[in-house]
């Protein structure tokens, strides 16, 4: 008699599906949310769930028959360590399911397996951190500058500078009439020279053209 030992088979040997099974359960508590097919998240949870219910009994006992199942010391400490302490206040429903589209190719039903409580671990890429780090540099730099110079001498520094610039303004003022009138002049000579010049070319030309002839 069989009455209520069913069993998902996943279409496997048993060999190979307790393998499959155990190392989906050992990469759902390294990274806490897996994506599979829904089937075999479903016999992954019970197993999972399983485990987390012993996890809270640290005692040898409980650690050798988690590992007898895992097979593998870091990941029994991992959850010894991380995953029961966060399950402590729950009596079931450690994992949950949800479900996904329908996978292309083959069109089987996808669903997520994941953590009900869970740490949250912000990924931060490279160029965050160069830009962090070069903003924390600048601080600490501005802040050293600001200790080692005084508010005198900066006060002192800003009313030279002031100075300086109204030294340059009264340097550029405004020409007289008759400055003005003399760089014109001097303009339209200048002019007339290139003009007579640039007329003599012209006419050189013409004449080298003919005599080509």
């Amino acid at each position: 008699m069989r009455h209520r030992k069913q069993r998902s088979r996943l279409s496997m040997m048993t060999s190979r599906r307790n393998s499959t099974v155990e190392n989906m359960v050992s990469s759902l508590f390294t990274h806490q949310r897996i994506e599979t097919i829904l089937g075999r998240a479903k016999v992954v949870r019970r197993l999972a769930e399983k485990l987390i219910t012993m996890s809270k009994d640290d005692t040898v006992a409980s650690r050798r028959r988690a590992y007898q199942i895992l097979n593998d010391r870091d990941m029994v400490g991992v959850l010894f360590k991380e995953i029961g302490p966060l399950c402590k206040n729950r009596t079931s429903g450690y994992t949950r399911i949800i479900q996904l589209g329908f996978r292309r190719g083959d069109g089987a039903q996808m669903a997520i397996l994941e953590l009900t409580d869970r740490k949250i671990v912000e990924k931060i890429s490279k160029k965050k951190e160069k830009v962090k780090a070069k903003t924390v540099e600048q601080s600490e730099e501005t802040k050293k500058v600001a200790k080692q110079t005084p508010r005198e001498d900066v006060k002192e520094d800003i009313g030279e500078k002031r100075e300086e610039s109204k030294m340059k303004h009264v340097a550029k003022s405004k020409l007289t009439l008759d400055e003005e009138k003399r760089t014109e002049k001097a303009k339209s000579e200048e002019r007339k020279i290139s003009g007579q010049r640039s007329f003599m070319k012209n006419l050189r030309g013409l004449f080298r053209k003919r005599g080509d002839r």
